[in-house]
């Protein structure tokens, strides 16, 4: 984060003390000095909002007797709920989140269908009865094992 933070802040800063303290335009096309903290600050603004939105993402997953729910927040806020009914099959994969679906979050691929990921390389796959895959990440491999075991089974 700090890296990217030098890599906004260092340019503009560079900007105003050429045009403040040497008094001389910079660029080829200088922005007045207004306009160069204005376009900082708001830039600078904007990076933290971006990673707290990232910082603040939770993949939640619940698996009750009624099915499996999936909750991507505060991207997808909203429950996607995903039925015994509609699962052909299902097991529990390790994965490579770039190669497959081109990094981590809420991703979709033809070839790999969709996927749910924070961290890491395991994940509940999911084969449903209408030909989708869905990938979700976990880092609770037994407890999603069991759980899917017993939605499966239709016990309680």
């Amino acid at each position: 984060m700090l890296l990217a933070l030098s890599a906004v802040v260092v340019p503009f800063a560079i900007g105003i003390h050429s045009q403040v303290v040497l008094d001389e335009p910079y660029g080829d096309n200088p922005m007045s000095t207004e306009g160069l903290i204005a376009t900082g600050v708001s830039s600078v603004l904007l990076m933290f909002f971006i990673f707290l939105v990232i910082a603040r993402v939770r993949l939640k997953t619940k698996i009750t007797a009624e099915g499996l729910y999936i909750a991507f927040s505060p991207l997808k806020k909203k429950w996607k709920k995903i039925t015994p009914g509609e699962i052909a099959n299902y097991e529990i994969r390790s994965y490579r989140a770039k190669r497959e679906y081109g990094g981590y979050g809420m991703r979709r691929r033809r070839r790999s269908g969709q996927a749910y990921t924070i961290s890491g390389n395991i994940g509940l796959q999911l084969y449903l009865q209408n030909g989708k895959k869905i990938l979700i990440g976990t880092q609770k491999k037994q407890a999603i094992e069991y759980a899917m075991r017993k939605l499966m089974e239709g016990e309680e």
